[in-house]
């Protein structure tokens, strides 16, 4: 293919680069713009503090996925080669607690903001991540760490 011919969308889609914290971060500026900008009634109730504990719990679940990847002394960027193939607590029930744990942050928010709008982000989070980063991992794995990573995969699912 020239330079000159338009790319087609799956080969754009396979060399397009998320930064699953990026994505996160965008996510909630949008739709918290959203949230203040729809006329909602605005309380304080029981709902921020189940809000908040599931912003925590999924927060904690990220960081706690990530510290096992830097102790592994492998990659956390999804484009990235792993070195190691990590198959202990939490990735014994979720192949994808990093992932798992921003959409979990994600809801929380959109919970304690009682946001009909924020409900997007963890939706669209959601689905970026398990249509365009979680398959190209997972050729990588199966490329890198073959029957052991197909056989992970056939026993551990992919989100809960």
């Amino acid at each position: 293919m020239n330079s000159t011919e338009p790319q087609s969308t799956s080969t754009v889609l396979s060399t397009t680069r998320i930064h699953p914290p990026l994505l996160a971060a965008a996510l909630v500026l949008g739709t918290l713009v959203l949230h203040f900008l729809l006329p909602e009634e605005r309380t304080v109730g029981w709902y921020q503090v189940i809000g908040l504990l599931v912003v925590a719990f999924g927060a904690g679940l990220c960081c706690f996925a990530a510290a096992i990847f830097q102790a592994r002394g492998t990659t956390r960027k999804p484009w990235g080669e792993p070195t190691t193939f990590v198959a202990q607590a939490p990735y014994t029930w979720t192949r994808n607690p990093m992932y798992l744990g921003v959409a979990a942050a994600l809801f929380g928010l959109a919970i304690f903001f009682s946001s009909i709008a924020m409900l997007l982000a963890p939706a669209v989070f959601f689905a970026v991540i398990d249509r365009m980063v979680i398959p190209r991992e997972e050729e990588t794995l199966e490329r890198l760490f073959g029957n052991d990573y197909v056989d992970y995969k056939n026993r551990v699912r992919r989100w809960i």
